[in-house]
């Protein structure tokens, strides 16, 4: 997975809609941090990139190369899990 990847969350995954919390087939995962707001934006439509780019701009001050080491660090464990997929 790169900056060019185009993800989803996995079929039996979504976020619930109050909460910070990803429903997950084995029971439910807290979020914390930006964890929501990343999760979010996986639409299999957006790149990585692209949601980099969101959140830049949503949190002002943010340092470009810290943002898209947390995203790419956030997602593979994701992917790792089984909780995303590619599009």
């Amino acid at each position: 997975m790169d900056a060019d990847s185009i993800l989803r969350l996995s079929p039996g995954c979504r976020l619930h809609l109050a909460e910070p919390v990803l429903l997950i087939p084995e029971g439910t995962m807290q979020l914390s941090g930006p964890a929501r707001d990343i999760l979010s934006r996986l639409d299999g439509h957006r790149s990585v990139a692209s949601i980099i780019d969101d959140l830049l701009a949503e949190y002002e001050g943010a340092e470009r190369a810290e943002v898209e080491q947390d995203v790419l660090d956030l997602l593979g464990r994701m992917q790792e899990r089984g909780l995303i997929r590619n599009q």
